[in-house]
């Protein structure tokens, strides 16, 4: 069977299969800033936090590789499914 096909039967099997699994928002975003600068970061505009956004979404497009993520994730779930 196709992994097409084998999606798709799994998919009808959950309430909402495009459910978000993980998503970084941007209150965590600048939570991490306020970690790094402290009072200094009341001194960003809206300019140097949107520019802020962008480097995080090419950062994390570049730098992440999604299939590498779901093979430590899935191996995890493998133990924890024999427990």
């Amino acid at each position: 069977m196709a992994p097409e096909e084998i999606v798709n039967r799994l998919s009808r099997k959950l309430l909402d299969p495009s459910e978000v699994v993980y998503a970084v928002t941007m209150r965590d975003l600048l939570t991490a800033i306020a970690g790094r600068m402290g009072e200094d970061a009341l001194q960003l505009t809206p300019d140097d936090l949107l520019l802020a956004r962008d480097e995080v979404r090419a950062t994390f497009g570049h730098y992440l590789d999604e299939r590498e993520l779901f093979g430590l994730a899935l191996d995890q779930w493998e133990l924890v499914r024999q427990l």
